[in-house]
């Protein structure tokens, strides 16, 4: 029986318009302020630099900063010969987070489920972000953090989806065993893979139909959500129009 709902940020809560051209424009930001730092290289090699610099972990000598997401800005400008100029990285992810936010947008029946779903179950966040400032700042700002408690950053707490202690963190917040929550997530290596192993149920979410042979839950809207809840339509496969659903067995 499910007793509870974790539910991810961005491409589950929050949709992507266009995420390749997102992936693309996002260091536009930090580039400029490399550029205002006096850091001379194409903008080709700024690209392998800041991807060298993002993906991997800080280490605990470079986790300084008040943000992973400030300390791995600050890993950047060493890397490019660049001072550790704590006010132009504070400028360079905020420069980066107004870039990248432009490909994204809050799908209508978003609050709707939220607020349906928060009368039957207790729904917590977890989200892969490091900068947890903003994330606190955009759900204010676009009235999801009422719905949502524990909400759980991995900025904020040291590790990201996949690792186990993420989601123990909100499953121990809400006083559930795994095998009592849902987990609704768009990504099948983190969110998916993450949630299954724990022993959550896992949905993902698919809006553009990107993993059509997944051989797991699946719903294209978040809106679909509180019928696959429904216990009367365990066991059936519905379709609406070009979206498929498909419930437990």
């Amino acid at each position: 029986m499910i007793k509870a709902i974790l539910l991810d940020l961005f491409g589950t809560l929050i949709a992507y318009a266009d995420q390749e051209e997102d992936i693309r424009t996002a260091g536009d930001g930090i580039y400029a302020v490399l550029v205002k730092l006096g850091a001379a290289m194409p903008y080709e090699d700024f690209v392998h630099y800041w991807l060298t610099c993002f993906f991997p972990s800080l280490t605990p000598d470079e986790n300084i900063a008040e943000t992973p997401f400030l300390g791995k800005i600050l890993r950047l400008f060493r890397a490019c010969g660049l001072p550790e100029d704590r006010a132009a990285a504070r400028q360079a992810a905020a420069d980066c987070i107004a870039d990248w936010e432009a490909h994204f947008y809050l799908p209508e029946d978003t609050l709707p489920t939220l607020a349906a779903l928060r009368e039957r179950y207790p729904l917590a966040l977890v989200s892969n972000f490091d900068h947890p400032p903003y994330v606190h700042e955009l759900l204010q700002r676009h009235g999801l953090a009422r719905y949502l408690e524990p909400i759980i950053v991995s900025g904020a707490v040291g590790f990201d989806k996949p690792d186990p202690r993420i989601y123990h963190l909100a499953l121990d917040a809400l006083g559930c065993a795994p095998e009592e929550a849902l987990f609704v997530g768009d990504t099948l290596e983190t969110d998916i893979a993450g949630a299954e192993a724990v022993g959550c149920r896992a949905v993902l979410i698919d809006v553009k139909d990107a993993h059509p042979q997944h051989p797991g839950e699946r719903i294209r809207t978040l809106s679909e959500l509180p019928t696959l809840l429904d216990p009367c339509n365990k066991g059936c496969r519905t379709s609406r129009g070009d979206a498929e659903t498909y419930t437990r067995k």
